[in-house]
């Protein structure tokens, strides 16, 4: 079995995705609910700057 070969921004997006999840849950855990929607909200808006942050840089 080889390892995945994955890109910057690839590795980026799966940590970003992977640790707003967490933390939505985390805070859906200890918080309520209602609070770990709202991070969840939060931190996909977050996640989407980010990926159309992430562009070639072709732009003018």
């Amino acid at each position: 079995m080889g390892r995945l070969r994955l890109t910057r921004t690839a590795r980026a997006r799966s940590g970003v995705l992977s640790g707003g999840a967490m933390v939505a849950a985390g805070a859906g855990l200890g918080l309520g609910l209602a609070v770990g929607l709202v991070v969840g909200g939060v931190l996909l808006v977050v996640y989407c700057l980010l990926l159309a942050d992430t562009g070639d840089g072709g732009g003018p």
